[in-house]
This record gives structure tokens, sequence and C-alpha cells, in this order.
């Protein structure tokens, strides 16, 4: 058999991902050579005002759900992860893949949440009372118990992957049906006109709003789930 005759196929989704990360890093550089050249007593604007607003909103989220003191260790990965997730779910309006329409995207994306909330149980609670946990009340519900304990890596993988998956392909089968009802018009017939008037409020749906909406509910479920492991302050 020869070995280079079935080369390695490479996701469309990981160039996406590669654009992605590389905007949020030169985001990130341009926003800190604003910080540095901004005069800390003069009000702020532009890009560094965007930033604050952002890094606040942030902070203040992580802070209800998980105290201010673990707010300061979690709120950068929060932020990091919302601002990632929100590029990629509106990434299709621009016409790359969108990443978190692929399950290996959403799926590590909830299995860093899950072991955050593993990791934290484990060190509150220390080892002992964390693999108690799995037989309590009584040892047969060591089955339920397991199954809780992996359901947030399941659920959150699989509602982010369903909702942009199938805005994606529920999209595209109203591009479809517009073109097929375009084509019955004549001279015009062959441009998808009917799609033009009716796809900007249905894309401001099921990609924005839903985007941002799938966003939230993941960063919010994430902070909720690990906080619930902290010690209440």
């Amino acid at each position: 058999m020869n070995l280079f005759s079935s080369p390695i196929k490479i996701q469309v989704e990981v160039f996406a991902i590669l654009l992605i990360v590389s905007f949020i890093f030169l985001l990130l550089v341009m926003i800190n050579r604003a910080l540095k050249k901004t005069d800390v007593y003069a009000k702020p604007k532009g890009l560094v005002l965007m930033a604050l607003i952002y890094y606040k909103f942030m902070l203040q989220l992580t802070t209800d759900n998980m105290g201010k003191k673990a707010a300061k260790i979690y709120a950068p990965y929060i932020a990091t992860v919302a601002l990632f997730m929100v590029i990629s779910n509106l990434s299709g309006l621009i016409g790359l893949a969108q990443p978190t329409a692929n399950l290996s995207v959403t799926l590590s994306l909830a299995l860093i949440t899950w072991i955050l909330i593993q990791s934290t149980k484990f060190r509150t609670q220390g080892y002992k009372a964390y693999f108690h946990g799995f037989i309590e009340p009584i040892p047969p519900f060591i089955i339920p118990n397991f199954f809780g304990t992996i359901a947030p890596l399941i659920s959150m993988s699989m509602r982010l992957f369903g909702n942009i998956t199938s805005g994606g392909t529920i999209m595209t089968l109203i591009y479809v049906f517009t073109q097929w009802s375009s084509s019955w018009f004549p001279v015009i017939g062959g441009f998808n006109f009917i799609g033009v008037v009716f796809a900007p409020i249905l894309h401001f749906y099921f990609d924005v709003f839903s985007g941002f909406i799938q966003t939230y509910i993941f960063i919010m479920l994430t902070t909720i789930f690990v906080g619930n492991e902290l010690p209440q302050e």
C-alpha cells in the first residue's frame, strides 16, 4: 500500500480557526498598544473604551456567579472564550466555515469547562469526598451520579453545535427555496432576488441573534457550574 496515496485531509474549520485566532491576537495587540498610549486621566474612547466596556461586563458576569476572588482568575478565560465563540458564530456571514458548527470544536470547548468543574470540585472537596459523592446517598446511585457528572459535557457541546448547525442548515434551505421561487419569473429568474429581500432579516436571527445568545448561554453555564463548586464568599 502506498502511504502517500491517501493524504491527510484537513477540515475547513481548521483554517477558519486559524484566521479567527490570528484576528483575536492582532486585536489584543492593538488594544495593548492603545492602552499604553492612553492618558490615565483622560476619558477613554475608541478601541480603549470598547475594551474597557467588554472587560467590565465579563468581570461583572464572572463575579456575580463565582465571587470576586475567583473572578480575578477565571474572568480572562471567560472573556477570551466568549470573544472566540462570538466571532466563530458570526464567521459564516463573511463566507468562512463556522468552527462552532463542528462538533469537535464545541466538544473541546465544553471539555475545558467540564475539566474546570471537576478540578474545582476535587480541589474544594478533596479526593475522598469527591469519589464518595458518586455513591451518595446509596451505592446503587453510582450510575445516575456518573451520568449526572458527564451531563454538562454532553449538553453544552450538543446545544452549541445543534443551534449553530441548524441555523446554517435552515438558511441553506431558504436560499434553495428562494432560488427556486425566483426562477419562476422570466428575465430576472436567474437571479435570486427573493432571497436578497428576505435573507438579511433571517441572517440577523439565525446568525447574529442566535450567535450572541448561544455564546452568552455557554459562558453563563460555565461560570455557574464552576461557581457552584467554589466555597461561598
